[in-house]
């Protein structure tokens, strides 16, 4: 009874741990890079041991996967494919793991960081949303969103009045996005700032004027 007891209690805390794991979808495209800015912004992503990464083939032509370097003891490789393919890798070992499409390395490249489990805990990540910049506040015709270079999770943006009623629904998906405020009532406004893959949500106050 003892040993059923403790193996129920080891599989209950492997599953915990399991379902802790994240997946993170990059869309891999021509001009998917680090240097992207916009929706190809998405190459470089930092995760913790055990998540996977699903690179999703977008755009015409024939692309691969193929890790190229890093620190990490990973190591992957995709075959050739085209448009509506996918390729996955779960990371095993800490450190970072730069990758390329072969036959297009100057536009298609990444780097993945993989990081000890729970250092991207909920507490932490908050963290890091909080450091989300607003500006000008209070604010006149256009307010600024500068998202910190570390953060790699998309995000959506929820922009509501004092009466609680949305204004705006958006998702941010490069580190600086410019919002027109200008026939927006004068006010206080709450913004809602949402991660997508965690749930993770941030609440900041600005001002119109």
């Amino acid at each position: 009874m003892t040993k059923k007891l403790l193996f129920i209690l080891f599989a209950f805390v492997a599953l915990s741990v399991s379902a802790q794991n994240q997946t993170v979808t990059i869309d891999w495209s021509f001009g998917s890079n680090s240097n992207a800015t916009g929706p190809n912004n998405n190459a470089d992503r930092t995760i913790e041991v055990g998540d996977t990464v699903i690179w999703n083939w977008y755009s015409t032509g024939t692309h691969n996967v193929e890790r190229t370097g890093g620190t990490s003891s990973d190591n992957f490789v995709s075959s050739f494919m085209t448009t509506g393919a996918t390729f996955s890798h779960t990371f095993t070992s800490i450190g970072t793991n730069t990758y390329q499409c072969n036959p297009h390395p100057t536009s298609m490249f990444g780097v993945i960081t993989v990081v000890p489990e729970g250092t991207l805990s909920v507490p932490d990540f908050a963290k890091r949303l909080s450091a989300i910049s607003l500006y000008p506040n209070p604010a006149t015709s256009t307010l600024n969103v500068e998202i910190p270079s570390q953060i790699k999770e998309d995000l959506t943006i929820e922009v509501y009045n004092v009466l609680g009623k949305k204004v705006l629904s958006k998702t941010l998906n490069q580190l600086k996005t410019s919002l027109s405020i200008s026939n927006w009532n004068d006010g206080v406004y709450l913004i809602k700032i949402t991660a997508i893959t965690t749930g993770t949500t941030v609440t900041k106050r600005f001002v119109k004027i």
